[in-house]
């Protein structure tokens, strides 16, 4: 006999980490009861390393995915130079190749890392931004990468639309274009790398309709990093 999902037990669950259900006055309980729905009908879609996979048909398994859901959406977004140490020989090929002087090259340097880190930021902020948007409507952001290679789920009377989300054409690897080769899952991306411009007409057709555009992303990234910069200081 099939197991039988609980909806109720991930309500649960969720207020183990968030008594009132909110974060930031955001509801968690119902895009967390989706995504949990979306993997009782796709079970192969839970992403689990290491011993311990837990199952959305008991508690203790439950509690595991809710609080990768929530902390993950509690993290913050707010931009951080990555750890990696440069590779001095590019110093050397810029000097040499470029003409750069070896203080411009320290310089760009620090500005290269932060430019990571920045460049970094805008994928994450992207979902974020469609969430604001989408959640109210019934989408679920897969927050927690506990979902294989999905960023957004939405079910329709015909069944569950999943969705990848990319920042640029040619940041997606192979990895995640080979899950989709062979299942249902769409890909949208919101900028062309050899032309800058914006994808915003072509958004999947059950999100065309939900107020997405360049100019309010931007707003939306400017109150976001705004109000996480105030957090740090």
């Amino acid at each position: 006999m099939r197991k039988q999902f609980n909806k109720k037990l991930a309500k649960k669950a969720i207020l183990e980490f968030c008594p009132n259900g909110l974060i930031d006055g955001v509801d968690q309980i119902a895009p967390f009861q989706t995504i949990c729905m979306f993997l009782d009908d796709n079970p192969e879609s839970l992403s689990w390393r290491g011993k311990d996979r837990p199952t959305i048909y008991d508690i203790e398994g439950l509690k595991k995915l809710a609080g990768k859901f929530v902390n993950s959406f509690s993290r913050s977004d707010f931009p951080v130079a990555p750890n990696t140490v440069p590779d001095e020989l590019v110093s050397i090929v810029m000097e040499i190749g470029f003409g750069y002087t070896k203080s411009a090259c320290k310089r760009i340097k620090v500005e290269h890392q932060h430019s990571m880190g920045a460049e970094n930021c805008v994928g994450a902020l992207l979902e974020r931004y469609l969430d604001s948007k989408l959640r109210a409507k019934g989408w679920a952001c897969c927050y927690g990468e506990f979902i294989n290679k999905i960023d957004f789920v939405y079910q329709t009377v015909d069944g569950w639309f999943a969705l990848q989300i990319k920042n640029r054409d040619n940041s997606e690897n192979s990895s995640s274009k080979a899950v989709r080769d062979n299942t249902d899952i769409q890909k949208w991306f919101r900028t062309f790398s050899k032309t800058g411009k914006t994808n915003w007409e072509n958004l999947p057709s059950l999100m065309a309709d939900c107020g997405l555009s360049e100019c309010d992303f931007i707003a939306f990234t400017y109150r976001y990093l705004q109000r996480e910069k105030e957090k740090i200081v």
